[in-house]
């Protein structure tokens, strides 16, 4: 009886103790890096390749977290219109193109008949390309979450899909209003 009762507690504990790690996402400054805005930039449309199975980001989630980040900076007029490259007014009036990719990849660490452990690497990946008639600036950035997690008789916790889709596009997209501030910046010398 001893045995059982030890048993079932240490099923109990395995169970309830189920954990997801994930590697510490970094904060990335990119609030108000610009005294006043250096350029407008129209943005229309964006397009996304998605390699993940199970993991998915939405094109209007992509595109509102890009303005969000985009306009953070205070570097930029961001404009959600198509507009045609023969009609922009200035030199720093840009056409926005916009590419995204998202991948996954998951990988089994070890598997009983009580546990199953999992690693699984999310990967966001955006490329910005801004032209006008006489420029051409490119910039490109990444996120990635490593997370590992653990499945006790089928049931895992702890899992924050919603949490991970954020972070991903946060970080990304605030690299990437970094590197093209940089790129714009390196125009205007």
């Amino acid at each position: 009886m001893k045995k059982l009762v030890s048993l079932a507690f240490v099923s109990v504990v395995l169970f309830f103790g189920g954990c997801s790690q994930k590697q510490s996402v970094l904060y990335i400054q990119n609030q108000n890096i610009c005294t006043s805005p250096k350029a407008t930039l129209y943005l229309s449309d964006l397009s996304v390749q998605n390699h993940a199975k199970t993991f998915n980001i939405t094109k209007d989630e992509i595109k509102l977290s890009l303005v969000k980040s985009l306009r953070e900076t205070n570097c930029y007029n961001v404009v959600l219109e198509e507009r045609d490259l023969k009609f922009l007014d200035d030199s720093f009036e840009f056409i926005l193109l916009a590419n995204a990719e998202i991948f996954q990849e998951k990988n089994i660490v070890s598997e009983n008949l009580i546990k199953k452990e999992q690693s699984e690497k999310l990967l966001f990946s955006i490329a910005l390309k801004a032209i006008n008639q006489t420029k051409s600036i490119q910039a490109n950035a990444n996120s990635q979450i490593i997370s590992s997690r653990e499945k006790y008789f089928g049931v895992e916790r702890g899992v924050d899909v919603e949490g991970d889709k954020q972070n991903l596009l946060r970080t990304a997209n605030k690299k990437v209003s970094i590197v093209l501030n940089d790129a714009l910046g390196k125009l205007e010398k």
